[in-house]
C-alpha cells in the first residue's frame, strides 16, 4: 500500500481493528484504493483516497461525512463510518457482504428509488443543511449546458500524440460536439432567456449520492446495499435520474429507467417539472457519459485509475470502443 505501515496500524487499532490483521487489496472502485482488512474478530474496509493537485475534491471528507449523515438518520443498507484520518488520506468502514446484482429486476429498481426517497425524508435536518453540493451539481438549465460543454472542451484540448488519440479526438469533434450544440440550440428555443440561469429553489433540490446506479450496489441474500459516496451532496433530481438511466457500467433497460423515475417522483415535490427536465436533458447527459467513458484520454484521470488499481493495458482502446458503442446505441439516431 502507499501508506506508512505503523501509522496505518495505529489508526486501524484506534478504530476497532486489533493487531494483527491481514490486508487484501480489492478492485472496488475506479478512483480510490480499497483494501479488505481481516482478523479473527471480523472484516473491515479501508479506503485510501486519491489526491492530486489537479483534483480539488475532498473525496474523503465527502464520503465519510455523507455516511455519518446517513447513520445519524438511521438509513440502512450502507457501511458504517468508523474512523478517518486526513493525514493518511484514508477512512475505515464496516464490511458489506455481497456481489453486484444481476440481472436487474423491478424489485431492484424499487429498492433504489426507495433508498433515495428515504434519504430525502431527512433533507431538513441540521446534518443535511451542511452537506456540500454534489460533484458537478446542476441547479439551472445553464449549469447542465455548462457541464457537458466543459467535458467536451476538456477532451478537445487534449493534444493527440498517437493514432488512437487522433481517433478519439475526431470522435469528439465530429460526433459529440455537433450533437451537443444542436440539442442545446433546440432547448434554447423552448427556454425563456430569463429562465436559463434561474436557480432551482431549495425545496426543489435533493440530497443525492451522485454517480448512483447498480454499479455501486452489493446484493446479499436478497438485501441491497449502496456504496461509493465520494461525489455525494445536493443536486438537481433531474440530474440524478438522468445519471441513473445513463450510467453504462451496469445499465438498466429503458422501461426500468422510467420505473425508477416514476417511483422516485412519488417522494419528491413538483414531479411534472422534474419529469419535463429529465426528458429534455437526457440526451445531454447521454453525451456527458460518452465523455466520461473517454476520461482516460486525460492524463490526470489515467493516474487516478492506476491509483485505484485498474489495469492500464489497452485501457484507452477499450474506453474508446465503449464510448462509440454507447453513442451508437443511444445517440446515433439523434444525428
Amino acid at each position: 500500500m502507499n501508506m506508512v505501515a505503523e501509522p496505518l496500524e495505529v489508526f486501524c487499532s484506534r478504530h476497532g481493528v486489533s493487531l494483527p490483521f491481514e490486508t487484501e487489496r480489492i478492485l472496488a472502485g475506479r478512483n480510490s484504493e480499497v483494501s479488505l482488512l481481516s482478523n479473527t474478530d471480523g472484516q473491515w474496509i479501508l479506503k485510501n483516497y486519491y489526491r492530486h493537485s489537479s483534483d480539488k475534491r475532498d473525496r474523503l471528507g465527502t464520503e465519510f461525512g455523507f455516511l455519518m449523515f446517513l447513520e445519524n438518520a438511521g438509513i440502512h443498507g450502507v457501511a458504517h463510518p468508523l474512523g478517518m484520518d486526513h493525514a493518511l488520506h484514508c477512512a475505515l468502514y464496516s464490511f458489506l457482504a455481497g456481489q453486484r446484482p444481476g440481472p436487474i429486476t423491478s424489485a431492484h429498481i424499487t429498492k433504489a428509488a426507495t433508498f433515495i426517497g428515504d434519504i430525502n425524508r431527512f433533507r431538513n435536518d441540521a446534518g443535511a443543511v451542511v452537506l456540500p453540493m454534489a460533484a458537478d451539481a446542476c441547479f439551472s438549465w445553464q449549469d447542465h449546458f455548462d457541464l457537458i460543454e466543459t467535458r467536451i472542451d476538456r477532451l478537445m484540448r487534449v493534444e493527440p500524440v498517437s493514432a488512437l488519440e487522433n481517433e478519439a479526438h475526431a470522435f469528439v469533434k465530429e460526433q459529440l460536439l455537433p450533437l451537443c450544440l444542436r440539442h442545446k440550440e433546440e432547448l434554447m428555443l423552448e427556454i425563456e432567456p430569463s429562465q436559463l440561469a434561474e436557480p432551482l429553489p431549495f425545496e426543489a433540490r435533493i440530497i443525492s449520492p451522485s454517480d448512483f446506479g447498480f454499479h455501486n450496489t452489493l446484493e446479499n441474500e436478497g438485501l441491497l446495499s449502496f456504496v461509493d459516496f465520494e461525489y455525494a451532496g445536493w443536486d438537481d433530481p433531474a440530474k440524478l435520474i438522468c445519471d441513473f438511466i445513463c450510467q453504462p457500467e451496469l445499465p438498466v433497460f429503458e422501461s426500468q429507467g422510467r420505473q425508477f423515475r416514476e417511483e422516485l417522483l412519488l417522494h419528491l415535490l413538483h414531479p411534472e417539472t422534474i419529469r419535463h427536465r429529465v426528458e429534455r436533458l437526457l440526451p445531454l447527459h447521454r453525451l456527458k457519459w460518452c465523455c466520461i467513458l473517454l476520461n482516460e484520454f486525460r492524463v490526470e484521470n489515467r493516474k487516478r485509475r492506476l491509483h485505484a488499481g485498474v489495469e492500464s493495458v489497452s485501457l484507452l482502446a477499450d474506453q474508446l470502443d465503449k464510448a462509440k458503442r454507447y453513442f451508437n446505441v443511444h445517440l446515433a439516431t439523434l444525428n
